[in-house]
């Protein structure tokens, strides 16, 4: 009987070594390469989505401004319509008192007119008087 001894040599052993090493290393590469595309997709995708929240954002600047900008028209536009209406009071008041100045002091215009009417009219008729008496006192 003859036994067949199947003896595994080193090179036997390394062969087998370097096979399943080489089937490692397929398997590495091939998770590597769908690790290298996950990767490649998500920074795609990352990529895209801060592209799309950039223009979001300059919309909702470009929006805020213009918001903005209408708010500070519509102040500008109410504060020169109170500026106008305030000049209008201010207007009517100093028209007012000049009115009462005027009829006031044309009153006291008056009033020294004829008081000084009358006195130069007391002051004339005493003088005549003075000088109807003394002429008279000088005829008699």
């Amino acid at each position: 009987m003859t036994t067949e001894t199947s003896e595994i040599t080193t090179r036997d052993v390394l062969q087998q070594i370097n096979r399943r090493l080489e089937l490692v290393e397929s398997d590495v590469r091939a998770v590597s390469e769908k690790q290298d595309a996950s990767v490649q997709t998500l920074h795609y995708k990352n990529a895209a989505s801060v592209q799309t929240l950039r223009e979001e954002n300059t919309v909702s600047h470009r929006s805020l401004h213009e918001k903005i900008d209408t708010s500070f028209q519509i102040l500008r536009e109410e504060r020169a319509a109170s500026y106008r209406s305030l000049y209008e009071k201010i207007d009517a008041v100093e028209r007012n008192m000049l009115n009462k100045y005027d009829a006031t002091m044309r009153d006291l215009h008056d009033k020294l007119d004829t008081y000084f009417r009358w006195t130069i009219g007391i002051v004339l008729a005493s003088w005549l008087s003075t000088m109807g008496a003394i002429l008279f006192k000088g005829f008699l």
